[in-house]
């Protein structure tokens, strides 16, 4: 059964583009996205972080 979290941290503040998010196997919380400096496509990134810095202090959604 999937589960929705609808919560928002900024990761990087220049552009971005395409991202993959996933839970890992020691349950923290894998993405890969697409970042840049000037233009969104200038290099792939892997971030790594607990579900926990996820949720604190996060904007809570709906964000449509």
């Amino acid at each position: 059964m999937a589960t929705v979290l609808l919560v928002a941290r900024l990761l990087h503040e220049g552009p971005a583009a395409y991202s993959s998010l996933a839970v890992l196997r020691d349950k923290t919380v894998g993405l890969l996205y697409e970042r840049g400096e000037t233009q969104p496509y200038e290099r792939i990134t892997f971030a790594r972080f607990s579900l926990r810095w996820l949720t604190e202090n996060a904007v809570r959604g709906p964000f449509f």
